[in-house]
């Protein structure tokens, strides 16, 4: 039996890009990202209401119920949009793991001019995605390659070898949104890689849910919270992978170390400059390493 993400589009990456929809259009500094993409490719009626600030307000009630997700995502997309645009020369590959509805490659084009740029994601949500860009007219850069695979069943090395992906490069690694969905075999494949794949200095960006604020947060007694869960576990993108204790010690046996991680706290001060601990999502972290 196919799993939902190998017959459907991922709602997880809908909801992703309907949040940067949300906050390319919000007021609020704070609250406000720089993705003009996201609003063009969201379906329409959704790209009209979230021109009005009546009906953020009640997207947001509707499909982000869980306290603390829209600013988490937020954040998260500010925070590596920033590592996006302090991109040089040194970056010769990029390599965007489940991207889901990201514009990057087309939203930072004259920063990454020079890089090969690759957006691996299942077969149906990537057409999806090319078939809303083309429809609306936005030019897919010639450096961009598309790469359809099922992180669980196929060999990731395999498809990189097979569409020309250079080993031993500086590159930088995304994955946005995607190691808590996936098993534990999944992440060795890809962290593994990573280190063979890659040249010295070169980068990884990705979030992870901490187990330890999972267990602190007792997740389930909350009514809103359990019933985001029920929605994620119907379609199949229920966060199952956690680490727990200290990341560097996860990032070692890959050849990697931290140089930076974000908590709740962290991303709270820096883009919402709040010393709210509860603004935020806490289960989640951001981590940048250097091989």
């Amino acid at each position: 039996m196919k799993s939902r993400i190998e017959g459907k589009v991922s709602i997880t990456a809908q909801g992703t890009c309907l949040v940067r929809a949300i906050s390319y259009y919000e007021k609020d500094v704070n609250y406000k990202t720089n993705d003009h993409i996201a609003p063009i490719i969201v379906p329409s009626f959704l790209n009209l209401l979230t021109k009005y600030g009546f009906y953020r307000v009640l997207l947001k009630k509707m499909f982000l119920k869980a306290p603390g997700n829209c600013e988490y995502l937020i954040a998260r997309t500010k925070f590596i949009d920033s590592i996006f645009e302090s991109i040089d020369d040194s970056i010769e590959q990029v390599l965007i793991f489940g991207a889901g509805f990201d514009s990057r490659a087309i939203r930072f084009k004259n920063k990454l001019a020079k890089t090969k740029i690759f957006e691996l994601d299942a077969p149906i949500t990537q057409q999806i995605k090319i078939d809303r860009i083309r429809g609306k007219n936005i030019e897919i850069p010639e450096n961009l390659k598309f790469i359809s695979i099922d992180f669980k069943k196929e060999s990731l090395a395999k498809k990189l070898d097979e569409i020309g992906f250079d080993k031993n490069k500086k590159c930088l690694f995304l994955l946005e949104g995607l190691t808590m969905y996936l098993n534990q075999e999944s992440i060795d494949n890809i962290f593994n890689l990573v280190n063979k794949y890659s040249g010295e200095n070169s980068l990884i960006v990705f979030d992870y849910v901490s187990a330890s604020m999972v267990r602190r947060e007792n997740t389930y007694n909350d009514p809103k919270i359990k019933k985001h869960y029920q929605v994620l576990a119907k379609a199949g993108e229920k966060p199952s992978f956690m680490i727990d204790g200290y990341i560097q010690d996860f990032l070692a046996k890959y050849n990697l170390y931290v140089i930076d991680e974000l908590d709740s706290a962290r991303l709270a001060k820096r883009y919402f400059n709040k010393d709210d601990f509860d603004l935020i999502a806490q289960k989640f972290r951001v981590v940048m390493a250097k091989k």
